[in-house]
């Protein structure tokens, strides 16, 4: 039976995957400079956390094809802001690598000049120490010359790249679209105003007018702003090179922010008297208040954890795939298990990508839901609570 066309073209784009993986390997058991092992936790949280560069690929002399993101670091010594080209520029002045002296900073982090030499010097006393008081004294006096030389940073970073890449693309988009109803009005959409109206008329109407019922046209841009804002970066995040913004803590949280400073600015007195006078039999009010208040701060963090976690893991779980073959493979020695590994892992890519794609769109969607729900219950009248 003869395969479909789509099939066909799935079948061919393995192939040549792996074929590619085999030649990879071929040239590493060839004797060209690799590593000796392959760190997949290094890999993974390399492509997972926001970067100060943006990283395509490296040449096969480790040299990596990159573009270098300015530096914008406050300064609290001298009391000023100071620009850098790129990171490497920032060292040249004196600044040096967080990471040296806290393993839990990321790849890129930067501390004051003078840093240096204080920290230095003071972990080479650490490790002739031997009494435990003095080894304590010293760890407490690092803590607080890093505290000290650890700048206020605003640097653009790889996540914020893209957060301007995804708000031009929108307003790319919609500009389009208002431009398209003007010109045809009164006739059929079609193009893009076709099917980005479906999608606004569906946010407008299962989820703004079904949790908002009174006042939806006030928070309609909130919402489709939160929905497409999410979807873009959401997409933009399964291309190749991009970045994980969606997969940042950072981000998730301060969306969740926006929620819960518009659902508390907006809300009534019904529902602060639901929130501090539950209709409930007063012996069980001591209970349920200090309830009522903490829900206000588990709704935003369900929000945030939820689009991190969902949209983190798939990416996880892609680096992971990829990082097989490169496992069983160890780096070019053998090469057929790497190749036998490369197909089958490539085919789970493919169907974890299919996945990602709808994952995408229902988060977006349920953020945007939940945002809704959150913002109904603060305006809605006494009865409906």
């Amino acid at each position: 039976m003869p395969l479909s066309p789509f099939f066909r073209k799935i079948f061919i784009a393995v192939f040549v995957f792996s074929a590619f993986l085999l030649k990879n390997f071929a040239v590493y058991a060839a004797g060209e400079k690799q590593p000796e092992v392959f760190d997949s936790k290094e890999v993974t949280f390399h492509h997972v956390l926001d970067q100060y560069e943006w990283e395509f690929f490296k040449m096969p002399d480790g040299t990596p094809v990159k573009i270098l993101l300015p530096r914008i670091i406050y300064d609290k010594h001298a009391h000023k802001l100071v620009f850098f080209k790129s990171t490497e520029d920032a060292l040249e002045v004196g600044f040096c690598e967080a990471k040296e002296y806290n393993p839990d900073a990321k790849h890129g982090d930067l501390l004051l000049p003078g840093a240096k030499q204080q920290l230095d010097g003071l972990e080479k006393e650490l490790a002739k120490t031997t009494d435990q008081t003095q080894y304590k004294n010293l760890k407490s006096r690092i803590d607080e010359v890093y505290g000290e030389y650890n700048p206020i940073d605003f640097s653009i970073t790889k996540n914020v790249i893209f957060m301007f890449i995804a708000a031009a693309l929108i307003l790319i988009v919609f500009l389009n679209v208002a431009k398209a109803y003007k010109k045809n009005k009164g006739q059929a959409p079609k193009g893009m105003q076709a099917m980005m109206e479906p999608v606004v008329v569906y946010i407008r109407d299962e989820v703004g007018k079904e949790n908002i019922p009174n006042m939806y046209e006030r928070f309609m841009p909130l919402l489709l702003t939160m929905f497409f804002f999410i979807l873009f970066l959401n997409l933009l995040g399964l291309v190749p090179f991009s970045s994980n913004v969606s997969g940042n803590i950072s981000f998730t949280l301060t969306l969740a922010l926006i929620t819960l400073f518009v659902t508390n600015i907006r809300a009534n007195k019904a529902y602060w008297k639901h929130i501090f006078w539950p209709p409930v039999p007063h012996f069980m009010k001591i209970i349920m208040i200090p309830l009522e208040i903490v829900s206000i701060f588990t709704k935003p963090f369900a929000l945030t954890i939820r689009l991190f976690a969902n949209i983190t893991g798939g990416h996880i779980v892609v680096i992971s795939l990829l990082s097989l073959i490169f496992i069983f493979g160890k780096m070019g020695e053998a090469v057929t298990a790497g190749f036998g590994v490369g197909i089958l892992s490539t085919l789970f890519v493919i169907a974890i990508g299919c996945l990602e794609i709808f994952v995408a769109l229902l988060q977006a969607f349920v953020f945007t839901l939940l945002t809704a729900v959150f913002i109904g219950q603060a305006v809605a009248e006494e009865e409906h609570h």
